[in-house]
């Protein structure tokens, strides 16, 4: 804000022009300096160029010498102002004076402070101050069509917006007596602008006034017919009706029934739904159903919603929040609740305008009713917290793929995470769906498309529309479409946005910041089966804490999962859309990521076998690439836990290392899992490891090392794989059931 020698001058300009400097009102007799201070003033404490002064003095009649007859002008000004008050730059010129002391620009900031985070009475007492500060149309007394067009249009537009704002928090407040005189001038002063005639029904009637509202209804219907041969807009025409229906002010004659239909080939969840109606018998009312994105949270709560509808006779809500629709952008807690309240009876042109008013009378009218509130696919707990009802009474169900951890916290919801449907689920899901005669023709074809599915319910119907579709195909022709799963998400693609895989999946990605979506495609990197936190971090090259908050990030938003505490896995779809993600990112960035996953095994391993076996001879890794991190294995007994923590992890990653083309790496991290094999007694996998080690060699083109040596130091008698010892490796895969 501008300070110093201009600050005893005042500008106003929403009304007759007026000048004061300290006590003393300025007359300024040219019209032409009353258009040149206003300009300036409009713009005061920053510069105003010569040509825009030249423009609004002299429109297209511009002088020959537009810079010496605008300087003229100027030096006119200071001798009647005061040559402070008007300061020279180089690219024009600039009026000293603070912002609080021209109206105009006072109410533009005044505007900007009354929002409602500062509460209803601190904006409707700012409003006040800025509506206060107009005194009649903008630039009166001053010949300037420039000013006269787009400024003041501005500022009318600005003086509506709040004067509207205003009587609707005065209506919220219950000030209807108060505010009708107010809206009476404010009609006067702007005739034809309906919404202030709707405002000031709204608030006769509040008033107890109601034929008076009619009676000013019906001159204005005469006038807008007689003067412009139209009718009273929609708005009014409503408020109108609503005022002849003489009704209550809100009525519920029927209690809501808006839950969606309910789900024909719903199976499983019996566990999840007995969870559900122990939200009826316990003290908790909120509750939360998260997971990732086609688990079935909307079908699982719909269903049950359903199911226990008998136990609410005060009715059910339902509520699509649009979080995660096909939509770019979700239902504002405004919008929502204005929905809510007009299916609770609630008159449209009597809800508050304010959030707080809108969720305390929302609040009030389910007070006392046992009613279900469902809300379907919320982004956020900030878009659900005004919706929770205060009654105890009511049972509130949220869905949402993030996990609402401050819902659980600040209200005591129940947190319900769905994961996939277990075996016997999917094939009861494929069998409502397709009937028992086709899923059990063929009872291998039926199991991989399970596995390829992934147990994930929204694959699997995508699955059972496709052999729906095409009733004579066997099962075993759509397993092979599908097969391609394991590289392509495009195979479950469909044209509808609701339920096309990628586009599913595609809405929790996109909402994710930056690094939290980085990681989630480096993830698909690791070669799996899961991957612990220490790992995470060189994978993304970042310290420890902020791997962990960005897992936390993924977790929040179920698109990792936590299988064991510090351990994390991909569902095999969203690793599949990950993959997706990586490929078609930079490639040199991707490979310098796989190849430090690579060496923060390899580094992790290698010290690791010298805590084991400290006289082996091992090879020496180079030292790690930047952004691996080691992990740090202080005693033996952390290099035997770490080891059984990692072993089906490390055979992947020395496959993956000679997939990736990178033999020598793999040569050394044999030579580090091998004092681990000895410890174990596992010669078969110590068999694995040397012909995996044969194998890098080979890569690396020197035939004589890979034929007729051992390239990674391991010695291997054929006696030590006699019958006898175990087949089972200890680092064999991992098999789920």
């Amino acid at each position: 804000m501008t300070t110093g020698a201009g600050s005893g001058l005042h500008v106003a300009v929403l009304g007759p022009f007026e000048v004061r400097k300290g006590a003393a009102q300025v007359e300024l007799g040219s019209s032409r300096l009353r258009t040149l201070l206003a300009v300036l003033a409009l713009s005061a404490g920053e510069t105003v160029s010569v040509d825009r002064l030249a423009s609004v003095l002299w429109a297209e009649a511009l002088p020959d010498n537009v810079r010496r007859s605008v300087h003229t002008y100027i030096a006119r000004l200071r001798n009647t102002l005061g040559a402070e008050v008007i300061q020279t730059t180089s690219l024009g010129y600039q009026l000293q004076v603070a912002h609080d002391r021209v109206d105009a620009l006072l109410f533009r900031q005044l505007l900007a402070e009354a929002t409602p985070a500062r509460g209803t009475e601190a904006e409707l007492a700012t409003l006040e101050q800025a509506l206060a500060l107009w005194r009649g149309q903008p630039f009166e007394g001053i010949d300037s069509p420039a000013l006269h067009g787009t400024d003041a249009s501005h500022l009318l537009e600005l003086h509506l917006s709040a004067a509207e704002r205003w009587i609707d928090l005065g209506l919220a407040a219950g000030r209807h007596g108060e505010l009708v005189p107010e809206v009476r001038k404010l009609v006067t002063r702007h005739q034809w602008h309906e919404p202030l005639w709707g405002r000031l029904l709204l608030t006769l009637d509040g008033s107890g006034r109601r034929a008076e509202a009619l009676s000013v209804y019906e001159r204005l219907r005469r006038r807008l017919s007689e003067e412009l041969g139209t009718a009273p807009s929609v708005e009014l025409q409503r408020i109108h009706a609503d005022l002849l229906q003489d009704r209550a002010e809100w009525v519920v004659p029927i209690p809501p029934r808006q839950l969606p239909p309910d789900v024909a080939e719903f199976t499983g969840r019996d566990e999840e739904l007995k969870r559900l109606d122990g939200l009826l018998s316990g003290s908790g009312r909120v509750c939360v159903i998260t997971g990732t994105a086609g688990v079935g949270k909307t079908c699982l709560a719909v269903h049950w919603a359903h199911r226990a509808a008998e136990r609410f006779p005060g009715g059910q809500l339902y509520v699509d929040l649009q979080g995660f629709g096909p939509g770019e952008n979700e239902l504002d807690p405004h919008e929502a609740l204005s929905g809510l309240l007009q299916t609770l009876g609630v008159s449209r042109h009597r809800i508050p305008v304010d959030l707080q008013a809108m969720a305390a009378l929302y609040r009030t009218l389910l007070a006392g009713r046992r009613a279900l509130v469902l809300l379907d696919n919320a982004r956020d707990a900030e878009q659900v917290r005004w919706l929770l009802p205060g009654d105890t009474e009511c049972t509130v169900v949220i869905t949402s793929r993030q996990g609402l951890n401050s819902l659980v916290s600040r209200h005591a919801a129940e947190l319900l995470t769905l994961d996939v449907l277990t075996y016997r689920g999917s094939r009861q899901l494929l069998i409502r769906r397709l009937g028992r005669e086709c899923v059990e023709a063929d009872a291998r074809a039926t199991d991989e498309i399970i596995d390829l599915c992934g147990g994930l319910p929204l694959s699997l119907a995508i699955a059972a529309g496709r052999a729906a579709a095409t009733p004579f195909a066997p099962l075993t022709a759509l397993a092979k479409g599908l097969r391609r799963v394991r590289t392509d998400i495009g195979v479950l693609a469909t044209r509808d946005a609701r339920t096309d895989m990628r586009t599913v999946f595609s809405r929790s990605y996109d909402l994710l910041p930056p690094g939290a979506a980085c990681l989630f495609s480096l993830l698909a990197i690791h070669p799996g089966p899961d991957i612990a936190r220490p790992a995470v971090a060189s994978l993304a090259a970042v310290d420890q804490l902020r791997a962990d908050r960005l897992l936390d990030v993924l977790l929040e938003a179920n698109l990792v999962a936590e299988t064991v505490p510090g351990r994390f896995t991909l569902h095999s779809l969203l690793r599949t859309y990950a993959h997706d993600l990586a490929r078609a990112a930079d490639a040199q960035l991707h490979r310098q990521a796989a190849r430090r996953v690579i060496e923060h095994y390899l580094h992790t391993a290698h010290g690791a076998a010298r805590l084991l076996a400290p006289a082996a001879s091992a090879i020496v890794p180079a030292p790690p690439a930047p952004g691996v991190r080691p992990e740090q294995l202080a005693h033996r007994r952390q290099a035997l836990d770490w080891f059984r923590a990692e072993h089906t992890v490390l055979l992947t990653v020395l496959r993956q290392a000679l997939t990736d083309d990178f033999p020598s790496h793999a040569i050394q991290l044999v030579a580090a899992l091998t004092p681990w094999c000895d410890h174990q007694r596992d010669w078969y996998t110590k068999a694995d490891l040397r012909h995996l080690a044969l194998q890098a060699a080979e890569q690396l083109g020197d035939i004589r090392v890979a034929h007729d040596e051992d390239p990674a130091g391991i010695e291997l008698e054929r006696s030590e794989c006699q019958e006898g010892f175990p087949r089972q490796s200890a680092m064999s895969p991992r098999v789920t059931p």
